[in-house]
């Protein structure tokens, strides 16, 4: 009788445990899949901010393409018509404005400062998280020192030249045109060092505009991997 009461009690508690263990194991479940359910939202957060920022950036990029092609256009007339020793015409001094333009190349960076504040671990996409830091670590790090090389020349190299040969600037701040007008023109066709510094800036910018080119690639990379990730 003893036996068969203690067997009975002893029945009771392992299933009271085993519900226990059971409801246990469904809350860790729960909370487990709501804590996956915030992650996937931080995560589509972030690459939303960064899909934006990269499209911005792409744009940005395109446009200082254009900017380096048309200075490079004018670097090759003014050079030509200074080396051929051609009289001067006043539509000249946009052209010698274009020549010591240099783009900024400015990113934005604000989605990947986010999610180096949250995490790495926030991107699931372990391909994904990959090109995101090349990208921004590597040639978002290359793009801006570009930048400060190119703001370096144009105060170093073209202000003080530009101070001593040209006169009377008229600048249009909505197309980026800038034209001067030369304190003494034939003086400056005689001026090697005038057109060194162009034949220099004229190398610069091809070479900026290789590296635009790499990175627009990277960008566009990024903008359809970072969509593709939205239709999983």
């Amino acid at each position: 009788m003893e036996t068969e009461k203690t067997g009975r009690y002893f029945k009771y508690a392992l299933g009271e445990i085993i519900l226990v263990v059971i409801g246990i194991l469904i809350a860790l479940q729960i909370n487990n899949c709501n804590e996956n359910r915030k992650s996937k939202a931080i995560e589509l957060s972030i690459l939303k901010e960064l899909l934006s920022d990269s499209k911005t950036n792409l744009m940005s990029l395109e446009e200082d393409v254009y900017l380096n092609t048309r200075t490079i256009a004018s670097n090759n007339l003014i050079n030509d018509v200074l080396q051929l020793g051609q009289p001067y015409h006043d539509s000249l001094n946009l052209h010698f404005g274009n020549v010591q333009y240099n783009t900024q190349l400015t990113i934005n960076t604000g989605g990947f400062e986010n999610l180096k504040s949250r995490g790495f671990e926030y991107i699931s996409n372990d391909s994904l998280r990959k090109s995101i830091i090349d990208l921004y670590d590597r040639w978002y790090g290359f793009i801006n020192d570009l930048g400060e090389k190119n703001n370096k020349i144009s105060i170093e190299q073209f202000n003080p030249v530009y101070k001593l040969y040209f006169t009377d600037y008229d600048r249009n701040l909505s197309t980026f045109y800038v034209s001067f007008k030369p304190l003494n023109y034939d003086e400056l066709i005689q001026n090697k060092e005038f057109l060194n510094l162009i034949r220099y800036q004229k190398y610069h910018d091809e070479y900026t505009i290789q590296a635009l080119k790499v990175c627009i690639k990277e960008i566009k990379d990024l903008i359809g991997k970072i969509e593709s990730e939205f239709k999983k």
